[in-house]
């Protein structure tokens, strides 16, 4: 089931998306909504911003692989018309949120200012010459993402956190995982947030300052701690510390008023954004060694070493989707601590105390903080359903494993096992083109977002060809 990466992420493009000056509304048909991000009345939208920077990361790597001088002129049309929408979201007023929609959207915004440079534009004029989108003003205003976003998220709990010597964790107190050791905080939204602000001020601003000596030594002992419940004798240790609640939080947590989780660390979605964050941290430390700070190189010139211990942690996580889960023939996890099944409670929703499975885990873990409302038991149990949902949906959740790409070539997105795991949950083959060409409605949308973000880390990997 091997596809070049360049062919299909051309197709998706070429059949699907377009310029964005031409192919909007009329060729949505059945196929997967790529212009949401244009027609939004409110631009400010998390999700519109997640969305609009996975394209940006999505382009501006296939412009050098595209086929032809055309193909490359619609690609900086598209680019330009993007910009324009969200030039004013790529510092947020607000940054206040752990997600990773401002990461991404920085991201994408850095990958078309290095595009910018390396092709010596001074600015993007191709969608309306009269509102050009200059290399300054991409500089400037991811400047200012650094500096905002390095201040919000080293005040968050889950950037603090990993410096306790707990990791300000809770031990369940009640039932059947009585003793197990969760996190209050998730690390998917923090991971990837600071591994953007890591490799974009390493890029623009050098690497001989404060916020890239505070980053290098955070990374190293995030990574410590992961690789505590990481290693390769992962069987049956348990999870610590850390490793829980990877999506949000439950109410109560450090004073939060959130009551969301995701799902159990580990979470291939998330871990996809973890795994991402990891490498964008290498990757600094890539541009810093090559003495490439603040001449904005293009991500495919900075490929992070396989010996940094980000990457090498990174790995580990890898390592672990290739042995736990891949070989059992499916791409995602419903797992519960000490590698217990996971399943969702019984009853659809309840306001009870759940009694199984995944929603029963939450309970005890929500149990151990505060005591829960009945609303927000109910909250819990529609969650978890949700979740388990969603990992039956080949265009979400089993998409979200294309984003290790990121990572470079490990065997997990080289040996078709990948694929094979896809396709044997989505039912068909599962090549990228395919999931998003078939598929309809948001969970389709989000599914086809993931997509071109793990093309887009194949292509700046220097990964050809995936199986």
């Amino acid at each position: 089931m091997a596809f070049t990466v360049k062919t299909e992420a051309e197709k998706i493009f070429t059949n699907i998306m377009g310029d964005g000056a031409v192919r909007l509304a009329s060729d949505s048909g059945s196929k997967t909504n790529f212009h949401d991000i244009f027609v939004t009345l409110d631009k400010s939208e998390k999700v519109k911003r997640q969305r609009a920077g996975s394209q940006l990361l999505f382009l501006t790597a296939l412009y050098s692989n595209a086929s032809s001088a055309t193909v490359r002129s619609q690609i900086l049309t598209r680019i330009h018309r993007i910009l324009i929408n969200y030039k004013s979201f790529i510092n947020p007023a607000n940054p206040s949120e752990e997600g990773p929609e401002n990461p991404i959207l920085a991201l994408g915004a850095y990958a078309a200012l290095a595009l910018a440079k390396a092709a010596n534009m001074a600015s993007y004029t191709q969608a309306d010459s009269s509102r050009p989108v200059t290399q300054a003003e991409l500089r400037s205003a991811l400047t200012g993402y650094v500096s905002k976003s390095y201040t919000t998220f080293t005040g968050l709990n889950s950037y603090k956190n990993v410096r306790l010597a707990n990791g300000n964790g809770v031990t369940v107190s009640t039932g059947s995982l009585v003793g197990t050791k969760h996190a209050k905080t998730g690390l998917n939204g923090v991971t990837l947030g600071l591994g953007a602000v890591h490799f974009i001020n390493a890029a623009i601003n050098g690497a001989g300052n404060a916020i890239y000596s505070d980053l290098s030594a955070w990374f190293t002992q995030m990574c410590a701690r992961l690789r505590q419940s990481y290693g390769n004798s992962r069987d049956n240790n348990g999870l610590t510390e850390l490793c829980v609640n990877i999506g949000a939080g439950r109410a109560g947590d450090n004073g939060g008023s959130l009551d969301q989780i995701r799902g159990y660390f580990p979470s291939s979605g998330y871990n996809s954004f973890v795994i991402w964050g990891l490498n964008l941290a290498a990757r600094a430390y890539r541009i810093a060694e090559l003495g490439d700070t603040t001449k904005i190189p293009q991500f495919k010139n900075a490929v992070a070493l396989s010996s940094h211990v980000c990457q090498q942690t990174a790995a580990e996580i890898m390592n672990y989707y290739n042995t736990q889960i891949i070989n059992e023939g499916r791409s995602y996890e419903i797992g519960l601590p000490d590698f217990k099944a996971g399943s969702p409670d019984a009853t659809n929703p309840v306001t009870s105390v759940p009694t199984s499975g995944y929603a029963l885990a939450a309970y005890q873990h929500f149990a151990s903080v505060n005591r829960p409302t009945t609303e927000q038991i109910k909250n819990s149990n529609e969650q978890f359903n949700i979740l388990v949902e969603h990992n039956g949906d080949p265009a979400s959740v089993t998409a979200y494993l294309y984003t290790t790409a990121w990572y470079g070539g490990h065997t997990l997105v080289t040996s078709g096992k990948l694929t094979s795991a896809i396709a044997n949950k989505a039912g068909s083959v599962a090549l990228p083109y395919n999931i998003v060409s078939t598929n309809t409605g948001v969970k389709a949308e989000a599914g086809a977002s993931r997509i071109l973000q793990g093309l887009a880390g194949a292509m700046n990997s220097g990964i050809t060809t995936l199986n």
